[in-house]
């Protein structure tokens, strides 16, 4: 006797739609977060929610830069996926962040047509790559594209024709409150009440490694203050050296590196800002955050090298 069998049932091609646009969907969802993601990751968090919020505050402090940065990170992230970086890295924020970085920097300084466009998508391809190749060599990136993107426009300004936009407000450096607004000016954000905004933002990621950053920026704030009486140059290079010592204390914090070295490394960043400012004035030529790349990398290589070294001299107490 035969059993009966069951008809095949062959899921109605509405389903099979509809299970396409949901991958679709959750797929722009989580490059969307990555594209949030990218903005967090300035400040080395990883958090797409914190990235939301910051690029809030940016939008606040200054819409056009915003939107600059927005189109900046989306655009990053296209070249991240045209080149088929690695899904969780791309998501998170640490392949595109340097592009974002450039686009706000793009809107905060000059005014958008056709030639800006066209070279900050050219300048944010080619700070996807260099934080790339980076990356796959294992030197942390910082922001050493962003850097290097930022001095080449810079250099060809005059054949780029851009338009530099209305002077952006400056940080007063006569009150304690200059520390915060040095943390909003990582993004070019200046009022001081939106750069404690950004630091409280910044704080719900990590708190004891951002607390740490703007103990070791206020000490820098401190030293600068009581240096500027007998050296009154020294006020005009405190806005550099703030922002560029709250990055490194922050990415040595995040590099899980002691108090001490982050210290080191904020006070190490801002007497590079001075030296590269007191070169750099009389061509009116910015150094953004290069003081702050040169430091965290110092800091991070002479670990590694001692790091090196010792593991050698236990080698040679095993092998005698």
């Amino acid at each position: 006797m035969s059993v009966p069998r069951s008809p095949i049932v062959t899921p109605p091609p509405t389903s099979k739609a509809s299970s396409s646009l949901a991958g679709e969907r959750r797929w722009l969802i989580a490059e969307m977060r990555g594209v949030m993601a990218n903005f967090a990751q300035i400040y080395f968090m990883p958090s797409p929610g914190i990235g939301a919020l910051l690029l809030a505050v940016l939008a606040l402090a200054d819409l056009s830069a915003a939107m600059t940065g927005l189109a900046a990170s989306v655009s990053a992230s296209g070249f991240a996926i045209a080149l088929r970086i690695p899904r969780d890295r791309r998501r998170a924020g640490l392949i595109g962040y340097n592009g974002a970085l450039t686009g706000i920097a793009f809107g905060a300084l000059w005014q958008p047509d056709a030639s800006f466009a066209a070279w900050l998508t050219l300048c944010v391809g080619m700070s996807v790559v260099a934080t790339a190749i980076l990356a796959r060599c294992r030197i942390p990136a910082l922001t050493g594209p962003f850097v290097v993107a930022m001095t080449v426009t810079w250099a060809l300004r005059p054949w780029l024709d851009l338009l530099p936009r209305s002077g952006a407000l400056a940080c007063d450096a006569g009150t304690p409150g200059f520390v915060f607004c040095a943390v909003g000016q990582v993004v070019f954000i200046a009022p001081l009440v939106l750069g404690l905004l950004t630091w409280y933002v910044l704080a719900l990621g990590n708190v004891r490694a951002t607390l740490w950053a703007l103990i070791a920026a206020t000490t820098v704030w401190m030293i600068f203050t009581l240096m500027a009486t007998p050296w009154p140059s020294m006020t005009v290079q405190m806005g550099g050296a703030g922002v560029n010592a709250f990055l490194a204390a922050l990415g040595l914090g995040v590099f899980g590196r002691p108090p001490k070295l982050r210290l080191l490394g904020a006070m190490l960043a801002a007497t590079i800002c001075v030296v590269l400012g007191t070169w750099l004035a009389p061509l009116r030529w910015p150094y953004f955050t290069l003081p702050f790349n040169l430091a965290v990398w110092l800091v991070l290589g002479i670990g590694a090298w001692r790091g090196h070294q010792a593991k050698q001299k236990i080698k040679q107490k095993a092998t005698a």
